[in-house]
């Protein structure tokens, strides 16, 4: 019996302690997510600014389905058909905030704002701000965005 209260003691340790160190575990895998999407959301832009279609296709999802700040519905090749056929200039392309949610080891969402300055067809120069969520799903070890939907703020004049 003697031996049996210490045993209990560290038993009942263990298991108070185990959901911490799963918890901590869980919160370094988020960590890591987290700035994963960050950094493809990055890329995204810049791809943006480069007019890198391939580049946005290997991030977006077969299935992907979104609305561009027209409030248009779009597919993945209609995506990349409006990055190829854009006649507007970027000179520069950035994320201002983004705020990441992961809801499970595979299941993300990324909120965030953006802005775009340039020219546009006819040499105006533009500067525009965008709300955008993107949502990203994990399939066979990559990650890819699945949807997706844009708001353009208005300009400041």
């Amino acid at each position: 019996m003697k031996l049996f209260a210490p045993l209990l003691v560290i038993t009942l340790l263990a298991f108070a302690i185990a959901p911490c160190a799963h918890a901590q575990e869980k919160s370094a895998d988020s960590s890591a997510t987290k700035a994963k999407l960050k950094e493809m959301e990055d890329a995204w832009e810049k791809a943006l600014l480069n007019k890198d279609h391939a580049a946005v296709g290997n991030m977006v999802a077969d299935d992907f389905a979104g609305f561009n700040s027209k409030g248009k519905h779009r597919t993945k090749s209609q995506l990349v058909d409006e990055i190829k056929n854009e006649t507007d200039t970027l000179s520069s392309a950035a994320n201002d905030k983004m705020d990441v949610h992961v809801y499970a080891p595979n299941l993300a969402t990324v909120c965030g704002t953006s802005t775009e300055k340039g020219k546009d067809k006819d040499s105006k120069e533009f500067n525009r701000s965008f709300a955008w969520v993107d949502t990203w799903m994990e399939r066979n070890g990559k990650w890819e965005c699945i949807a997706e939907a844009v708001m353009q703020f208005p300009e400041k004049k």
